[in-house]
C-alpha cells in the first residue's frame, strides 16, 4: 500500500493548478435552523477528508510546464526556475451542490490569479546528487476572497551513489493548502468550526535500490507522514503514518523484470477515538493497519510499448469500532504507449486499500482507470488531453436510518484537454479546459465543475 504522504505527493505534482479537495459533506438541504443543525451535525460526523485522490478527483486537472520530479539517476547540473501566472474559472468553485452553497450565501462561479515560482532544481555532488522541486504560490479569488491562501508544495532530497551498483535517496516534502470544506461548512464564526483551516502533509523517507540489468535486484523504503489542521475541529483528523516495504526481482533483457513484494503500513489518528469522536486521555484512538503481498512483472517491448502489471493481496486490522476487518485483492496495471515520434499515451488500471482522512471512514476500497495522452504538434506546440474515472467503497464509516449523512460510495469522473506552447527559450503559455463530476450514493453530495485556465510563464534560469 502507497504511504498516505506518498499518494499526497503524487496527487500535488499532478499540476500547478490542482486544488487540493476533499470529499464535500452536506446533508439534506433544509430552510433556517433546519440547515444549520444538519449540515453542522455533518461536518462533525465526518471533517474534511483527505486530499489523497487529488490527482483524480481534483476539479482542475494537470497544466503543462510545470517543474517535473527530480530524477534520482541523474548526475547532470540541472536549474530550472520559472515564475508563472495562471488565470482560472471554475463554474463551481467549491465542488458542493448548487442548493447548499445558495443557502448559505456562496459565490460559486469564480475568477482566480495565482502568481506561483516553480523549482527544478539538481546538483551533482561528487558521485551522488541533491535536489529540489516544486512550486511555491498563492491563491486570489475575487468573490470569495476567504478563499485566498499560500500554496506550498515542496520535495526536497539526497541521490546516493552506493556500492555494489546500488543506490540511494533521502526524501522530504511539505505541502501547504487551504481546506475549502473549512468555508463551505463553517455555519457560525465559532473558533472551533472556524473559516481557514490550513491542511499541512510532512513526509520524510529512505531508500536503496540495488537495479541490475541482469540478476536478482532488491529494495527496500520507509516513508513517515504526518497530516495536521490549523483548525480544532478538523484537527480530529490529524494522523502519523509509517509505512515499510521491500521487494527483491529477477530481470533478463529477454524476459523482463519479475518481483515480489511487501509492505506494512500503520496509520494513528492523534486526537479522535475508537468511535471517530474527539480523544480524552486514556481513550483508545482510532487508527489502521493494512498487509500487503503480492508480484510485479515489467517488460519493455522495443522502443515504443512498455508495461507493468502487479497483483497481491491486502489484509486491513481498522481500529475503528464501525469499521470490520478487511482482506482482498488489489493491482496495478500501467501501459506506456508511444505509436508515433509525435503521440505518446498513457494507460492506468487499479485497485488499492487508501487510508482515509476521514472520520468515520477509516479506509476505502478504490478504484481507478485513467488515460493521459501528448501530441506534439510542432516543436513549440503540444497538445495534451486525458480522462479518468474513480471509484471508492467506504469502510469503517457509520449509518444512519436515512442515509442522509454518510457517504458509503462515490465515484469521479473527468476530462481535460490543454496545450502547452513555447513561445521561446523562455516564454511558455499554458491552457486547459476540465469539466469534473462527482456521483455518490447520497445525492446531496453530487456536483458539476468545469474549469477554464490559461497561464504564461517566464524562465528565469538559462
Amino acid at each position: 500500500m502507497q504511504s498516505v504522504g506518498a499518494r499526497l505527493r503524487d496527487g500535488a505534482r499532478a499540476g500547478s493548478r490542482s486544488r487540493f479537495r476533499v470529499p464535500r459533506v452536506v446533508g439534506a438541504v433544509r430552510e433556517g435552523n433546519g440547515l444549520k443543525r444538519q449540515a453542522c451535525t455533518a461536518l462533525l460526523l465526518l471533517g474534511a477528508a483527505g486530499a489523497a485522490e487529488a490527482q483524480t478527483t481534483a476539479s482542475r486537472p494537470p497544466s503543462f510546464g510545470a517543474a517535473p520530479r527530480a530524477n534520482p539517476g541523474a548526475a547532470t547540473r540541472q536549474i530550472d526556475i520559472r515564475a508563472t501566472v495562471d488565470v482560472g474559472y471554475d463554474t463551481n468553485v467549491f465542488g458542493v451542490g448548487r442548493g447548499f452553497v445558495g443557502a448559505v450565501g456562496r459565490e460559486l462561479d469564480e475568477f482566480s490569479v495565482t502568481p506561483s515560482l516553480q523549482l527544478n532544481i539538481l546538483q551533482p555532488v561528487g558521485r551522488h546528487s541533491a535536489y529540489i522541486n516544486g512550486q511555491i504560490g498563492y491563491d486570489f479569488f475575487a468573490r470569495n476572497d476567504q478563499l485566498n491562501r499560500e500554496r506550498i508544495n515542496l520535495q526536497a532530497g539526497y541521490n546516493l551513489a552506493l556500492p555494489l551498483r546500488c543506490d540511494g535517496n533521502l526524501n522530504s516534502s511539505y505541502l501547504r493548502a487551504r481546506v475549502n470544506a473549512g468555508d463551505i461548512f463553517a455555519l457560525n464564526p465559532d473558533p472551533a468550526f472556524g473559516r481557514n483551516n490550513t491542511f499541512v502533509v510532512r513526509s520524510v523517507g529512505g531508500r536503496v535500490n540495488c537495479n541490475r540489468a541482469i540478476g536478482f535486484s532488491p529494495s527496500v523504503g520507509y516513508t513517515r507522514s504526518e497530516i495536521r489542521n490549523s483548525i480544532p475541529l478538523f484537527q480530529l483528523n490529524d494522523l502519523d503514518s509509517d509505512t515499510y516495504d521491500a521487494s527483491i526481482g529477477y530481470a533478463r533483457p529477454s524476459l523482463g523484470r519479475v518481483s515480489i513484494y511487501g509492505s506494512y503500513a500503520r496509520t494513528g489518528f492523534l486526537r479522535r477515538n475508537r468511535f471517530g469522536f474527539p480523544a480524552f486521555p486514556g481513550d483508545a484512538l482510532d487508527g489502521v493497519e493494512v498487509y500487503t503481498a503480492g508480484g510485479r512483472f515489467e517488460r519493455e517491448i522495443g522502443s515504443r510499448i512498455s508495461g507493468a502489471i502487479a497483483a497481491g493481496y491486502s489484509w486491513v486490522n481498522p481500529r475503528n469500532v464501525f469499521a470490520d476487518p478487511f482482506t482482498g485483492s488489489n493491482y496495478s496495471v500501467s501501459l506506456a504507449l508511444r505509436p508515433s515520434d509525435r503521440l505518446t499515451v498513457d494507460l492506468l488500471a487499479s485497485r488499492a486499500i487508501d487510508v482515509q482522512n476521514t472520520i468515520f471512514a477509516t479506509f476505502a476500497v478504490t478504484d481507478v482507470y485513467a488515460l493521459n495522452g501528448t501530441y506534439r504538434v510542432t516543436r513549440p506546440l503540444a497538445l495534451n488531453f486525458g480522462s479518468s474515472y474513480q471509484q471508492r467503497d467506504f469502510r469503517g464509516n457509520a449509518r444512519t436510518p436515512d442515509g442522509a449523512l454518510f457517504i458509503n460510495s462515490d465515484s469521479f469522473i473527468r476530462a481535460y484537454g490543454g496545450f502547452s506552447y513555447d513561445l521561446n527559450r523562455q516564454l511558455r503559455l499554458t491552457g486547459l479546459v476540465s469539466q469534473s463530476r462527482r456521483n455518490s450514493n447520497v445525492n446531496a453530495f453530487d456536483f458539476r465543475n468545469t474549469s477554464v485556465n490559461l497561464g504564461i510563464s517566464y524562465a528565469l534560469s538559462r
